[in-house]
């Protein structure tokens, strides 16, 4: 909720290759329509391919993108192509995950444990299911067909972590950082970006009760925990960390001028709603050391090697494959079309 133009982004799969970007673009079936493509005999049609374009649009839109200029078509045009791709590429995927078998209802639930607990909430995991139109079945054969054609690769052994360490120290810096903890009251219809529906005067009223229970010897991380509104950092107690330029103005100000173990006397209002924000520490900036490091860039090493190991299969398997794209032949290109 605090940092500048933050999204809260949650890591479906352990693997970079299956990114948000990737299932956002996913296909709709059971509609009718022309053919517009086919992967190894299984069509994608008009019908399915406009309405992912509809969805992959609203979604551009609200992030900024205009689709109502002198270039409008010719990005429409761009966009169709650059979808049809990813749900030709989604085919061949699924193609691929399930012909390693069946599984039950028990694995099942085994596979997708891992991306479910990243979730705060049951109803936040399955809104975000239902907004790319993704069943947990088809999330844990992808997963199965990830962890099987990757299960070879080792671990990034430590001369060569170390040796990215040193070649990119930069990335390990750390600024000065501001250490707080907050209870925020939003401010808002009850949309999407602000599920709780309050008005300015509620918000107010609500953070300077929040405050009257502080002054009355309440716990601040365990009135957070009861009260803030912040979905990211309330399981947290409100603790939240930031830097120069990554809070909104009005928050870092306030909580600048703050000691360490003081909180604000009222509530300050952002663009958020009104917040209740104590300092907790300044942070010094440094460096991290490679031993604090060496777990986490392993981790991300390693995971890179497998993304690149299933990235070269899929590339294999859609080289094998019988592909169509008759938006391609419709322009005089040539098709994008591979054969055994």
């Amino acid at each position: 909720m605090l940092l500048k133009g933050e999204m809260v982004l949650y890591k479906m799969f352990n693997m970079l290759f299956l990114t948000v970007a990737t299932l956002a673009i996913l296909m709709v079936t059971g509609c009718g329509g022309s053919v517009v493509a086919t992967v190894n005999g299984e069509k994608i049609t008009s019908a399915e391919l406009s309405q992912r374009v509809d969805l992959t649009k609203s979604s551009m839109e609200q992030q900024g993108i205009d689709f109502s200029g002198e270039n409008s078509q010719e990005l429409l045009d761009s966009l169709q192509k650059s979808v049809l791709e990813e749900m030709i590429n989604y085919k061949l995927l699924l193609q691929e995950a399930r012909q390693l078998g069946q599984l039950t209802n028990e694995q099942v639930q085994e596979k997708i444990m891992p991306l479910k607990e990243q979730f705060p909430s049951e109803e936040e995991y399955d809104d975000f299911l239902a907004q790319l139109m993704l069943s947990e079945e088809e999330v844990a054969y992808i997963l199965n067909l990830q962890e099987q054609v990757t299960k070879d690769v080792p671990v990034v052994p430590e001369a060569e972590v170390k040796n990215y360490y040193e070649e990119n120290i930069e990335q390990f810096e750390q600024p000065e950082q501001v250490q707080v903890r907050h209870i925020l009251f939003l401010v808002g219809e009850g949309d999407q970006d602000t599920p709780v529906k309050h008005t300015e005067a509620e918000a107010r009223e609500m953070a300077e009760e929040a405050i009257a229970q502080l002054k009355q010897g309440k716990d601040f991380a365990e009135l957070a925990r009861e009260k803030s509104e912040d979905s990211v950092t309330k399981n947290d107690g409100g603790l939240f960390t930031f830097s120069e330029g990554e809070a909104v103005k009005e928050f870092a100000d306030a909580a600048n001028a703050l000691s360490p173990g003081a909180y604000t006397q009222t509530p300050v209002k952002t663009e958020y709603g009104y917040h209740v924000i104590k300092m907790e520490k300044k942070i010094p900036a440094g460096k991290y050391s490679f031993d604090e490091v060496k777990q986490q860039l392993t981790y991300q090493l390693s995971e890179k090697a497998k993304e690149t190991k299933f990235s070269e299969y899929m590339q294999e398997v859609r080289n094998k494959a019988t592909i169509v794209n008759k938006l391609a032949e419709l322009e005089g290109s040539p098709p994008n079309e591979s054969k055994e």
